[in-house]
């Protein structure tokens, strides 16, 4: 057996048995809920009652590192989201609905239990999601469940997300200490006047929650040293005192070697968490932030690839233990994608390839942890180096859906075009935010809108927005379809249902990130992003120098795959009238599958086919209008800001609220994945087909993302000849101005037995839409979708 020793020189001795342990720790142990923190805050908010509201949570953050069971495992790496493994901990804060849901209860003690009942109790009333809903239908005059119900919108005001991409490296290359000190210089520098009474508050906040982190750091060394002094194993005695020695050191001083760093770098990710756990804590460029450290310690002889490799991996089983729960609602909707994205390659600021030798250390602990989390994104671009091409194609042969592909070239006139006074610079520097979407890091905040499910909006048109499901008028009164003389009438119909969407959730989203910055704010995030502290001001408020907001659109080619066929069958062809059509759907097809038959047979988006791709890009160019009508974020009308096009696992949520459609799908099947992707099967010319209709499909200049998900044959990189013809498409579809794309490799038989028999298959990984998950962890509906997709074969020439 090998054993491991570290000290803070930076030494590190491989132990493969410890690492496999750990693994199976990540896999097979069950998530609970710990209660401990709703416990600390029933304390602490009676404690900080007629408080200002960020100290309120400065404080209790505070109060929550203080006094939160810690415990140290075999890892090398401290720093938990609760008290032991792949438990997690309840944010009622943000909802309250779910918090007596069997997940929930049966895991609490009757003690546990009353404190669930009492903190649900305060919150029901002052929760985020309760106050947005108030204060929407008092604004705007009508009742916003409705459109949630119905599955035209989903709000995201009842859990967090939007972490960014925080400034880890400003605390592993300056250290806490000295972020506290420029803290309480800017504080006592305030000249004592109303406007700056908020920006006391704030400074107070930050110093409150830093101070908070370094005493938590610190209760991990008393720990460590406590268990070293009643080790036997000299070994392990040893692993403890450096272990210790670590966290004496970072995060309150800089780092001095490459496993401080690393350590640094994780423990302020899962304190960011502690604070708001979510989707959307990206990773930034890891590998560039670190490889000044490890090319120091490589040179002193003190660690090789081998030991740098063994040290990330341990920290990315940290990372996959990391997960939230919001109701089942919230689990269907994302998967419980955490979000934590790192990028690769990219360019460099002076317009070269900024690959460093970190990210193939990255890639190589990615493919031999063999786990979901966490997600790889390489900035792709023509000076990448064939070496490094082929180590990320070595991570997509390997079958977790990674690394995703994304155009480094648009990524950068992106940022020139939405962030103002960027320099060309710092738009190279842009990477990967959360699933697909890409901004400058470390200065940008990314607030989530909501999300919009567009086949919704059609199957609102073909009934005069009223919902069939719901049995309630939803959207407005567009007219009788069976009325309508000609397609532009329906289109017409369909655009005004998509608009009054938008406009919708883009108004509940404002609302509530204008009641989130009020009564929800976040000190250690705006402490991590660039121009909150310079300012004086939480994220939340307005205090990043740039913001990066998302609105997702779901279900597009669903909604041109339905507009096309009722294109064809009623208005063209006349082989259908629009009356027969609507009773097929509502008859969800039974009894009328000769109808059915027809709808699929008509033409669909995947196939390159002009008349199908010039819809595909009507409809997303009227959507970003619909979007762009509401006008800048909730901070102000003058912000420029885009719109996202991609899917999470929102299309398997939409799809169970939305009817039979024009396509040929049944009621409550999931909707297509990605935003560019074909619907599963009915992609029938080829990869290229596919990948050149998802390129026209949307203007990339006018918005954040768009969203490409493929399935290729296992046997694809079996041969060069497969990995070149890979290589190819991707090329082949950048120069199309494709802005991002990603592969399963994964056999259809082997998803079909692992959903029969799941039990045969806990560490089997595939990729959902911007993040791979535990095939086995997902809902049905969106194992079946993964399931049903297209395997393209591109072993020949592309």
């Amino acid at each position: 057996m090998t054993t491991s020793t570290a000290s803070s020189t930076g030494r590190v001795t491989v132990n493969a048995e410890k690492l496999q342990e750990l693994r199976k720790q990540v896999i097979y142990t069950k998530q609970v809920i710990d209660p401990q923190r709703i416990n600390i805050m029933a304390e602490s908010y009676k404690q900080s009652t007629g408080q200002p509201n960020v100290i309120r949570r400065a404080r209790f953050f505070a109060d929550l590192l203080d006094k939160k069971k810690l415990y140290i495992d075999d890892n090398l790496f401290v720093g938990s989201l609760a008290s032991q493994p792949n438990a997690i901990y309840t944010y009622p804060e943000f909802g309250t609905s779910w918090m007596l849901d069997k997940t929930v209860v049966d895991h609490l003690s009757p003690e546990d239990a009353a404190t669930n009942a009492e903190v649900k109790k305060y919150w029901d009333d002052r929760s985020l999601s309760k106050r947005t809903y108030e204060v929407f239908e008092k604004k705007f005059g009508f009742d916003y469940k409705p459109v949630n119900d119905a599955g035209l919108t989903a709000e995201f005001i009842s859990w967090p997300g939007g972490g960014g991409n925080l400034d880890y490296p400003k605390v592993y290359n300056e250290g806490l200490a000295s972020m506290i000190k420029d803290c309480e210089d800017r504080q006592a520098a305030l000249d004592m006047r109303l406007p700056n009474a908020s920006k006391l508050y704030f400074l107070e906040a930050v110093l409150i929650t830093l101070k908070s982190i370094v005493r938590l750091s610190h209760r991990y060394a008393a720990l460590a040293k406590d268990m070293a002094a009643k080790e036997k194993n000299a070994v392990r005695k040893q692993e403890l005192l450096d272990m210790a020695e670590v966290c004496e050191r970072v995060p309150e001083h800089p780092a001095r070697n490459y496993r401080e760093a690393l350590h640094c770098h994780f423990f302020m990710h899962i304190c960011c968490e502690l604070e708001q756990v979510g989707c959307g804590y990206s990773e930034a460029y890891l590998g560039r932030g670190l490889d000044p450290f490890y090319q120091k310690d490589k040179a002193a002889g003190l660690i090789g690839p081998e030991e740098a490799t063994y040290l990330l991996k341990l920290m990315f089983c940290k990372l996959n233990e990391i997960s939230y729960y919001y109701g089942q609602d919230v689990s269907t909707l994302n998967s419980n994608d955490t979000g934590q994205t790192i990028s690769l390659g990219g360019w460099s600021p002076d317009g070269l390839d900024g690959t460093p030798e970190m990210d193939y250390i990255i890639c190589d602990a990615v493919i031999q942890n063999k786990l979901p989390v966490p997600p790889l994104s390489l900035m792709y671009h023509d000076k990448l180096s064939g070496k490094f091409l082929d180590k990320c194609l070595e991570v997509t042969a390997a079958g977790w859906g990674m690394p995703q592909f994304i155009n480094a070239d648009n990524m950068v006139v992106r940022s020139l075009n939405a962030y103002p006074g960027i320099t060309l610079q710092e738009a190279r520097g842009s990477c990967g935010f959360a699933c697909v979407a890409t901004a400058p890091p470390h200065q940008t905040g990314h607030p989530v809108e909501g999300e919009i499910n567009i086949a919704k909006s059609f199957e609102l048109a073909l009934n005069d927005g009223f919902d069939p499901r719901t049995k309630k008028q939803v959207g407005p009164k567009t007219g009788d379809p069976e009325k309508f003389k000609d397609f532009e009438e329906l289109y017409e119909a369909f655009r005004l249902q998509n608009d009054f969407g938008m406009v919708t959730i883009r108004r509940m989203g404002f609302v509530g990130m204008m009641i989130n910055a009020e009564v929800l704010p976040v000190p250690l995030r705006s402490a991590l992003t660039g121009g909150c502290i310079e300012s004086g001001t939480d994220v939340w408020s307005g205090g990043a120098r740039w913001y990066c907001p998302t609105l997702i659109t779901t279900a597009g080619i669903d909604a041109v795959n339905s507009l096309m066929a009722v294109k064809k069958l009623v208005f063209e062809d006349k082989k259908l009238t629009m009356a027969e059509l609507r009773k097929a759907l509502a008859a969800d097809f039974v009894g009328y599958e000769n109808i059915q038959k027809m709808c699929i047979a008509a033409p669909k988006h995947g196939n390159d086919i002009d008349e199908v791709n010039k819809l595909v890009r009507r409809v997303y160019d009227d959507t970003n209008d619909s979007f762009q009508k509401v006008g800048g974020n909730f901070l102000s009308a003058d912000i420029k800001t885009n719109i996202d096009h991609y899917s999470k696992s929102i299309h398997s949520y939409f799809g169970m609220l939305t009817g039979a459609l024009p396509t040929g799908r049944k009621a409550g099947i999931a909707l297509c994945d990605g935003s560019v992707s074909a619907y599963p099967g009915t992609d029938v010319n080829g990869p290229t087909a596919l990948a050149a209709s998802a390129a026209k499909g949307i203007d990339i200049a006018k918005v954040s993302s768009a969203h490409l998900n493929m399935k290729l044959a296992p046997n694809t990189f079996k041969s060069f000849k497969g990995k070149e013809a890979v290589l190819a498409l991707i090329k082949g579809y950048m120069d199309l101005d494709g802005n991002h794309i990603q592969f399963n490799i994964v056999d259809t038989e082997t998803l079909k037995d692992a959903k029969a028999h799941p039990e045969k298959y806990p560490e089997l990984v595939v990729r959902v839409a911007g993040f791979s998950a535990f095939f086995t962890r997902l809902a049905p509906t969106v194992q079946d979708e993964i399931i049903r997709r297209t395997v393209e074969e591109v072993t020949h020439e592309v």
